[in-house]
């Protein structure tokens, strides 16, 4: 099976000395949905920031397919083929769906008209919202359009921050049926989630991550259904936070 993304010994963090990511590895498969999961503090935000270039990387590297990307810089990574959608501040709220739109779909060397048009044939509610400010918009469809606006640009992986957070369990629902729409579309999506009840539901595979390392990498089912898992690692309801 190809491997889309793979980063080896992998570390990382924000100031010199201090790393938060310890000899982190994990290698994700062509079309796989991978949840990154973990207890607070883990390092889970901090690895998905580093593979995007957004987190200084000190030991290792990152690899989208085979091209190692570890010094690629953060605003060029989308034309490398990574997308990435942070937790907060990822539309612009101030401007229109379809400007917020028009804008990323800017960053490729492609038909603006026919990227937004077949975008909005995957997004139907936010083609009906067009014309809105972003920050006119539900928690779920900001959501939405976040993903929107990463997919318009055709990434091979998309890797998203919490992508629940903030909202209710319908909305949840809906966000990530449209994740594994996405996948079924040829996307790899590698996602990092505070509610791992949810993020086990529809990944092929998790990866739980203790102190900045992977302690566990195995199938969602399995992990979802081992009590011990849960207890040690997730919490005893099954979440875990960022």
């Amino acid at each position: 099976m190809t491997t889309a993304l793979r980063v080896e010994d992998l570390e990382a963090g924000y100031e010199p000395g201090l790393p938060i990511v310890r000899s982190a590895s994990l290698a994700v498969a062509a079309g796989e949905i991978v949840a990154i999961l973990g207890p607070n503090g883990a390092g889970k935000s901090t690895l998905i920031k580093a593979i995007a270039g957004l987190v200084p990387i000190t030991a290792g590297r990152a690899l989208l397919g085979d091209e190692d990307i570890t010094a690629v810089p953060a605003h060029l990574m989308v034309r490398k083929g990574l997308g990435f959608v942070p937790q907060t501040e990822n539309v612009f709220a101030g401007l229109s769906v379809e400007d917020n739109l028009d804008l990323a779909a800017s960053l490729m060397r492609v038909p603006k008209r026919t990227r937004i048009a077949e975008t909005f044939a995957l997004f139907p509610d936010l083609a009906r919202q067009r014309r809105l400010p972003a920050g006119a918009l539900s928690g779920g469809q900001r959501q939405m359009l976040a993903v929107a606006r990463a997919l318009i640009t055709g990434p091979r992986v998309l890797m998203l921050d919490e992508p629940s957070a903030g909202l209710s369990p319908k909305l949840v629902g809906q966000v990530f049926e449209k994740l594994q729409e996405i996948r079924r579309g040829g996307v790899t999506i590698v996602l990092v989630e505070q509610n791992a009840r949810a993020a086990l539901s529809i990944a092929d595979r998790a990866a739980i991550l203790v102190e900045g390392r992977e302690r566990l990498v195995g199938p969602a089912a399995a992990l979802a259904g081992d009590p011990q898992v849960a207890a040690l690692y997730l919490g005893h309801g099954g979440r875990g936070a960022a």
